[in-house]
């Protein structure tokens, strides 16, 4: 028999879960393909590389062998997509695609990007929502999807943030004051601070009257942070309020000591001061180090009556352990051990804190011991981050990016899970000991 006709497809290469297929002719005779199988028509649809040929058999005779034909179904590439959330307002989202060459972003809002690492300036409520990167490594391309969470207070929504506090200096923020609260009486002296937070309302000043057993409290603050019973700088003063009901009324005005227009309010919020003394013993947890994204147990007990409806909230502080812009890492319904999660758009930090928050009847209990957070990216620039003694053990879950300059007689390692890259402006000085190395952050 002759040799026969093979018709290759129209593409010699494609991604899976394509499958390539070939057509043999044979004037006389069965098809015999170079893999042995028969048949007029072959179908390829595992990924690699083949090279395909066939000849034309009839009782026992074997025509000449066809030209090859080279083929190859590539595998799709592995994309994944996270995101460094959740945000707060105003904060900087970050993007981050993987396992691919190119990638292209797109979103809420009709919002697209191209890169690996994407970053959104400044959060707000309607960038939440589904983000999905599309990578392409040769011809193949796949998909991924991330979840971005954007939470907090919209200042332009709430106008004012009302935060109850523990008396003292520096004073201790316990938790938000909503209208209708019910809060656990304290053993230490208590105030509430007032503070105007949206940028396009201005508000000077602020007229603040309470009301409730035993108290009728008037007073005029010009200069946050605005404390009810009065304060001097960051000393806030207190008193210790009776089981009771209470009625507060908030008005702000556009200049100091009540002039000019009025600019919010008068706004009045009832709250409820319950003489359970339920109470919330001190957080704990194994460690004093961790990463972002980290998994931690964090264990409390309880002791007196909550009310009906009530959650406990484990949330983080800031850098600087101000829980103003707390986040909430974990939540249950029960006094035990709750698996928190660090979150992954946490700064680089030495004094984070801790604590459990109840919202009915609201209770705050913090560990005051200092956490030390390392971030997912780690920026090191100069000077803010230059490095002139001591042992400096920088650490990063994904990459560290540094322009900074390290001095003798330092000691320093930046050590990270996927890239530290020294850019230029970066030096390490004649006696450093320096060491840059990829490893995990833990």
């Amino acid at each position: 028999p002759t040799a026969p006709t093979v018709t290759p497809p129209s593409q010699l290469v494609v991604c899976s879960p394509n499958t390539l297929e070939l057509i043999a002719t044979c004037t006389t005779g069965t098809v015999l393909w170079s893999d042995n199988s028969t048949g007029t028509s072959l179908t390829i649809s595992a990924i690699g590389t083949y090279a395909i040929s066939a000849k034309c058999t009839l009782n026992g005779c074997d025509s000449d062998q066809s030209a090859t034909t080279n083929l190859e179904i590539k595998a799709k590439p592995n994309v994944q997509a996270i995101n460094t959330g959740p945000y707060l307002f105003n904060q900087t989202i970050t993007l981050i695609g993987s396992g691919a060459t190119n990638y292209t972003w797109t979103g809420p809002n009709s919002f697209t990007a191209n890169g690996a690492t994407v970053t959104i300036p400044n959060a707000v409520l309607n960038m939440n929502g589904v983000y999905t990167v599309t990578g392409m490594s040769g011809i193949c391309s796949n998909s991924a999807t991330t979840n971005i969470v954007v939470t907090g207070i919209d200042p332009c929504t709430q106008i004012v943030d009302y935060q109850y506090v523990q008396a003292g200096n520096p004073y201790q923020t316990l938790f938000s004051l909503t209208n209708g609260m019910t809060i656990a009486q304290s053993a230490q002296p208590t105030s509430i601070l007032i503070t105007a937070i949206c940028p396009s309302v201005v508000i000077e000043s602020f007229e603040m009257n309470i009301q409730g057993p035993n108290l009728n409290w008037n007073i005029i603050q010009n200069v946050p942070p605005n404390a009810l019973f009065d304060n001097f700088g960051n000393n806030v003063f207190g008193r210790n309020l009776e089981p009771g009901t209470y009625t507060l009324t908030v008005t702000g005005y556009s200049q100091d000591n009540k002039l000019g227009t009025l600019t919010y309010g008068p706004v009045v919020t009832t709250f409820t001061i319950q003489g359970t003394m339920a109470t919330i013993s001190m957080p704990t947890y194994s460690g004093n180090e961790f990463c972002a994204g980290n998994t931690i147990p964090v264990t409390f007990s309880t002791t007196g009556s909550f009310n009906v409806g009530n959650q406990f909230d484990v949330q983080l502080s800031d850098e600087n352990g101000d829980f103003t812009n707390f986040r909430t890492i974990g939540t249950t319904a029960i006094a035990g051990t709750v698996n928190c999660t660090i979150p992954l758009s946490a700064n680089d930090g030495q004094n984070y804190r801790i604590r459990v928050v109840s919202t009915n009847t609201a209770f705050t209990s913090i560990n005051p011991s200092a956490v030390t957070i390392h971030p997912f990216f780690q920026n090191l620039v100069s000077p803010t981050n230059d490095y002139t003694a001591g042992m400096t053990n920088k650490k990063a879950v994904q990459s560290i990016d540094a322009t900074n300059k390290v001095n003798s007689p330092a000691k320093v390692i930046y050590q990270a899970g996927k890239s530290v890259i020294l850019n230029a402006g970066f030096e390490s000085k004649s006696g450093v000991v320096f060491e840059a190395k990829i490893q995990g952050c833990n």
